[in-house]
């Protein structure tokens, strides 16, 4: 989701464009408030069980509503990645997810503005995997049975895994 911002949210007054380290950024002419365009950041976890298949979701909610994709969402600003990959998961799944590595760090343009996408691997611990509103369809797929991911980061992050060499674009 993207916000446009049109006037301060310190102060109120009318932002103006303002170059900003060589870029037209807007600004307020009144205090020091500049609206940078900083991404959003996302995280997703490639979750294995003992017999190596991987947790799979297909999303009930924008963004790829329809889509299979790896469990995922918006990271909260009080959590590191790792503690949002593995609340993402148990949200979206019931599953509890052992966060082992990093995968892979995607930076995605879309129509809201940029998405940092950090993708881990991981080990399902406990719990037992059921339908949730954001996810009501999901399983355990085998690498020759998985569905097509709808997103790129979740496909990158798939295929760094597997590969044991984590990608950061």
């Amino acid at each position: 989701m993207r916000v446009d911002f049109r006037f301060c949210p310190a102060c109120g007054t009318g932002l103006a464009a303002r170059e900003v380290e060589s870029r037209l950024l807007p600004a307020c002419p009144d205090c020091d408030f500049v609206a940078w365009p900083d991404p959003k950041v996302a995280v997703a976890v490639v979750v294995e069980d003992d017999a190596g298949r991987v947790l799979t979701i297909r999303r009930g909610a924008a963004p790829g509503q329809g889509r299979w994709a790896l469990p995922g969402g918006y990271l909260d600003a009080d959590e590191t990645p790792a503690q949002g990959a593995r609340r993402e998961c148990l949200e979206e799944t019931h599953c509890e997810v052992e966060i082992i590595g990093l995968a892979c760090i995607h930076h995605v343009l879309t129509e809201g503005g940029g998405l940092l996408v950090i993708a881990y691997g991981g080990h399902a611990v406990g719990g037992s995997i059921r339908p949730t509103e954001e996810a009501p369809e999901l399983g355990w797929f085998r690498a020759d049975a998985m569905p097509e991911l709808g997103f790129s980061s979740h496909r990158r992050a798939l295929a760094a895994w597997r590969s044991g060499v984590p990608e950061v674009l």
